[in-house]
């Protein structure tokens, strides 16, 4: 799990998503700041050019130099517009609380896949473990056959018929082994590193866990990933409302400007002229008609924030019905256990006593096959109960928000 945290994609995609939203919750992002610009510009003319005087005097120029360069700092400050500033700040903030959120989702269900295939890995090396145990017995079955054919007691055909269960005993183990190895490149795979990494598995399924519905309800309506996320959501939805209501208020803009001004003339009386100032001043904008365009803003958010509640409830709902599901699902399978694990007894049990009687010459290979088959299935399907209540186990937490 450690490593899947560290190393997995989705994980890591989730915290560049997080990244991204602290990065723009910032007072500047949500108008709260006055813009600041630096602007400069110089401009060079050559002009030509005649002059005659009252007195009679006349002035001409040709190429004459004239520049003029002029430097300021310009101030834009949004000073009010009814508090969406405000409330855009704190829709940022919403947006990286669920960007944490989302975060925490990825890990849950990173946990949660990787639990699954680990014990999906176990419950395929049991299986290989039964088919191994059944592969020795079938072995024993031909020996026996084979003596009591060699000592004229049993037809050629039990022999061929323990051989044929032997190697379709073997050709499962194959199988078997072939699929432990694909779920073992998909464990490698969540854990992003090379497919064929070796390792190994504690192989037990053993279950001690007891779900406590009273308190797994309690944690799913205040922890379920899916379900916190949706209650994030239509608090976005219900800002996204007061945001849109800020259309109609008045919008207050303070302005200011320093200002640096020279001008250079190569002919004429003035030669340069110095100019420096600063001005402030204030703009107004009060939305008078916009053609119920802003009424129109207000109504679709209203409806998307309507329809973000009845997400949340519509999901409590399901989780909630997913809860007893999973429970039920559960105990159940504590049930059937319990048979299972009576059945492999019995099965064991039997299979030793029609063995024993094939080898006095008791009974036919029949008896002994079918009771192998039984004992074959028994360790199946107690492997499989076993690896359905640990998978139940791990829905149950992802559920509650536990992992």
């Amino acid at each position: 799990v450690r490593l899947a945290l560290e190393s997995n994609y989705d994980i890591r995609l989730s915290q560049t998503d997080v990244e991204i939203a602290r990065a723009n919750n910032i007072k500047a992002n949500a108008g709260m700041l006055p813009v600041v610009n630096l602007v400069a510009n110089e401009t060079f003319t050559l002009s030509t050019f005649q002059q005659k005087l009252s007195n009679g005097t006349e002035f001409d120029d040709f190429g004459a130099p004239f520049n003029t360069a002029n430097a300021g700092l310009q101030l834009t400050w949004t000073l009010f517009d009814g508090k969406r500033m405000f409330i855009a700040k704190k829709r940022l903030e919403e947006l990286e609380n669920l960007g944490s959120l989302n975060l925490r989702n990825a890990v849950q269900n990173t946990t949660a896949g990787v639990l699954q295939t680990y014990y999906d890995i176990v419950r395929s090396r049991l299986q290989e473990r039964a088919i191994t145990e059944v592969i020795a017995l079938n072995e024993e079955r031909l020996r026996i056959a084979e003596a009591r054919l060699a000592a004229g007691f049993a037809a050629q055909t039990d022999a061929l018929q323990a051989r044929i269960d032997l190697n379709q005993r073997r050709a499962d183990l194959l199988n078997q082994q072939t699929a432990t190895a694909a779920a073992k490149r998909t464990l490698n795979r969540l854990l992003v590193r090379p497919a064929g990494t070796a390792f190994g598995v504690d192989e037990n399924l053993a279950n001690t866990y007891a779900p406590d519905r009273e308190a797994l309800l309690q944690k799913v309506l205040s922890e379920n990933p899916a379900l916190v996320s949706l209650r994030k959501s239509a608090d976005l939805a219900a800002l996204a409302v007061d945001e849109s209501r800020t259309l109609n208020k008045p919008r207050i803009t303070g302005t200011g400007q320093l200002n640096v001004q020279r001008s250079d003339n190569g002919s004429g009386f003035l030669l340069n002229n110095t100019q420096a100032g600063l001005s402030v001043g204030a703009g107004l904008v009060i939305p008078l008609y916009t053609g119920g365009n802003i009424k129109r803003q207000v109504q679709v958010a209203q409806v998307q924030a309507q329809q973000a509640s009845l997400r949340v409830e519509a999901q409590r709902l399901a989780v909630e019905s997913e809860l007893d599901d999973r429970i039920a699902f559960f105990q159940s399978q504590q049930e059937v256990l319990q048979l299972e694990e009576d059945n492999v007894k019995n099965a064991r049990e039997n299979l030793n006593v029609s063995t024993e009687r094939f080898r006095l010459g008791q009974t036919n290979a029949l008896e002994v096959q079918t009771a192998q088959n039984s004992l074959e299935q028994a360790l199946a399907r107690r492997n499989l109960v076993q690896y359905n209540l640990k998978s139940a186990e791990i829905s149950l937490r992802l559920l509650a928000g536990e992992l």
